[in-house]
């Protein structure tokens, strides 16, 4: 019997949805090991404000709002939500310019690598402190997500707040492009709440973890070693002085 193919819009969803569960489950599980700044040293669960309660006001306010975007994204909206499902600075590239490539940037790779690594493991005590259900638990019969449903609590978003350090530290490395680059955290964030697996105030958490590990790792003398070389590999291969 002959297989029947399948359209290109359904593989390009399962295309979507296979890569963006390979980076969740880097999110779920990254390796112990920590290359700069240990949990302890950024306390998060005293920095953060709780989430507001399911049943409260701004709860069911925050809920909502991940349904109203559910419901107004478009196609190309949520193709975007589904690629920046990637734990990886490259996703900066569109702002960032054609020379920000791993092939041209071999240890900076590294070095933002091993950024994200400790980023997960700074929330995770957060995030099992707070223990929110995502939307797509809170309300299983309107929030259906585009990307694959992690497992782990909903506050604060690790991709929220991959994005947010990630942007700093870029922007500290190449001020000239700093607007276009927290634009991009900005959407990147955002397209959290758009594949329906974060609440707008999960999002918000993110810029809040994302600046406060950043604030430890600049004051890190192995970080600031690092961040000198990738900086300066990073200039190089966008053209800068």
């Amino acid at each position: 019997m002959m297989s029947k193919k399948l359209p290109a819009s359904t593989l390009i969803l399962l295309l979507g949805l296979a890569a963006h569960a390979s980076s969740a489950a880097a999110l779920d599980s990254a390796a112990p090991h920590v290359f700069y700044v240990d949990p302890s040293r950024v306390d998060l669960v005293h920095i953060l404000a709780p989430p507001p309660a399911p049943d409260s006001p701004a709860g069911k306010a925050d809920l909502q709002a991940v349904i109203d975007t559910q419901h107004a994204r478009t196609a190309e909206q949520a193709a975007g939500a589904q690629a920046d499902g990637q734990l990886s600075v490259f996703r900066f590239a569109d702002v960032m310019g054609s020379g920000f490539k791993p092939a041209n940037l071999p240890f900076t790779a590294v070095f933002f690598e091993r950024i994200a690594s400790d980023d997960m493991q700074a929330i995770r005590g957060a995030k099992a402190y707070f223990n929110r259900p995502r939307p797509f638990v809170a309300d299983a019969a309107e929030v259906k997500p585009i990307v694959h449903e992690l497992a782990n609590a909903s506050y604060p978003s690790g991709l929220a707040t991959f994005a947010y350090a990630d942007a700093i530290i870029l922007a500290y490395m190449v001020p000239e492009k700093a607007a276009a680059i927290f634009d991009r955290a900005g959407l990147f964030a955002h397209n959290r709440v758009v594949a329906g697996v974060h609440y707008p105030s999960d999002v918000e958490a993110g810029r809040i973890c994302g600046s406060a590990i950043d604030n430890v790792l600049i004051h890190d003398a192995h970080f600031m070693a690092d961040f000198a070389r990738a900086r300066s590999e990073l200039r190089r291969a966008l053209g800068l002085n």
